[in-house]
């Protein structure tokens, strides 16, 4: 081989060599991805599955569910609300269902007329929305019971009711409402010998107490459906109530949920004839269902009524009762006048006995005053015994008919002082 020969073959060599050598990278090259998303013609984005939803517990005032994690719920409540009174929300505001994939509801359920309602419980996650699910449920409750009354008391506007609010009987209403929520569950106790049961609720009540800053007749209001309230006026025929006033006029209110019916009662459910309860004294002797429910001031303070006579313990539904304790007050007045009962019967036979003495002496005296003017010259012996006779009898009679007025003076100044104190007393115990 020559050398041309020999150079020619190291350059092919070469060439080849460095045809099939890897290139070298440049500082800006940067390395490739794998693969390349491409977009296919006629496809949209992927849609999520709508929820899956199941009812679980389904009560009036309660509801549970299960959903898919994340997903967005919200209820309807479809019921026929009452004519009067409280009534519970439309919806059920929508939740997130957590990772446990259970949800639920609790909300006010106040007393209705018995009905059977349903929810309606729809769920979206991711836009897709599941199908509504229904569940119903019944709004039935126990009839109210005197020994365990559950009372929302509010000043919110009662439904269906016409008055004319004053802005100036505000502080009156608000201060009544106080007293009511602070006092109402002891003064029901009382008023039914410790037999009876009153909570007050904010919510899911057995009755509601609408209490209204206005002028009207206070009543115990029955829609057609079976629903019930009670609308309470803080002024009346003759003017703004006192609190007190408005509690016993609520106290009234609450009895005629049960009271008063049959052929002893009015139109208005109260009595047509006022009767005499043996136990009860003063403003209570009639009970607490008279109308209308009228107070007595004592000085500083006013009384009213707040005892439930015996028919209307039975109307009620109390089958047996104990006997009323009197407050102290009462007791006292009892007391003073069981000390003065004897002394008026004393003081009435002491009268007696001193009109009698009285009359005698009169006689006595004109006898001896017919003698005197028969003989003006002086008595014969024997007359004069006569006379002096007469005139012992008198003089004797005087001592001992000024023994008597003097323990009548005694005793009526006793009588006095007893009575004094019982005028004094701060309550009616009669």
């Amino acid at each position: 081989m020559s050398d041309r020969a020999a150079i020619r073959r190291l350059a092919v060599l070469f060439a080849f060599l460095v045809a099939c050598a890897p290139a070298r990278a440049t500082p800006s090259s940067q390395p490739s991805s794998a693969a390349t998303a491409v977009d296919v013609p006629g496809t949209g984005a992927v849609t999520a599955a709508p929820p899956k939803v199941r009812v679980t517990s389904s009560t009036y005032g309660a509801l549970q569910i299960t959903a898919d994690a994340g997903a967005e719920c919200s209820a309807e409540i479809h019921v026929a609300f009452g004519n009067v009174g409280e009534n519970p929300v439309r919806k059920l505001s929508a939740q997130v269902v957590s990772a446990a994939g259970a949800l639920g509801w609790t909300y006010a359920a106040p007393r209705i007329p018995q009905t059977r309602g349903e929810y309606a419980v729809s769920c979206t996650r991711g836009g897709a929305k599941s199908e509504t699910v229904i569940a119903t449920f019944d709004t039935f409750r126990p009839p109210m019971v005197a020994t365990g009354l559950t009372v929302h008391v509010t000043t919110d506007a009662p439904p269906d009711e016409n008055f004319a609010p004053d802005p100036s009987l505000v502080p009156l209403r608000d201060t009544s409402v106080v007293k009511m929520k602070s006092t109402l569950t002891a003064e029901w106790k009382a008023a039914t010998r410790g037999l009876g049961g009153v909570q007050v609720v904010d919510q899911s009540a057995d009755i509601t107490v609408f209490v209204v800053n206005a002028r009207g007749t206070s009543v115990n209001r029955h829609g057609a459906d079976g629903s019930e309230d009670i609308v309470i006026y803080v002024s009346g025929e003759f003017g703004p109530k006192s609190v007190e006033n408005v509690v016993a006029t609520t106290l009234h209110e609450l009895g005629h949920i049960w009271c008063c019916h049959g052929p002893d009662a009015d139109d208005g459910a109260h009595w047509k004839q006022k009767l005499r309860d043996p136990g009860l004294y003063g403003v209570d002797k009639y009970g607490l269902m008279t109308d209308p429910v009228t107070c007595v001031t004592f000085g500083a303070i006013v009384s009213c009524p707040n005892r439930f006579s015996d028919r209307e313990m039975r109307a009620l539904g109390f089958t047996s009762f104990p006997p009323v304790t009197p407050d102290a007050c009462v007791s006292q007045g009892l007391s003073l006048q069981a000390k003065l009962a004897p002394m008026d019967a004393s003081l009435s036979t002491m009268k007696s006995q001193i009109d009698a003495n009285r009359a005698k002496l009169s006689s006595l005296l004109s006898q001896m005053s017919a003698i005197s003017a028969q003989y003006p010259a002086g008595l014969p012996p024997a007359v004069f015994a006569t006379y002096e006779s007469l005139r012992a009898q008198y003089n004797s009679l005087v001592d001992a008919n000024n023994a008597v007025i003097d323990q009548y003076n005694a005793t009526l100044e006793q009588a006095k002082a007893l009575d004094a104190q019982m005028n004094a007393l701060a309550c009616d115990w009669t």
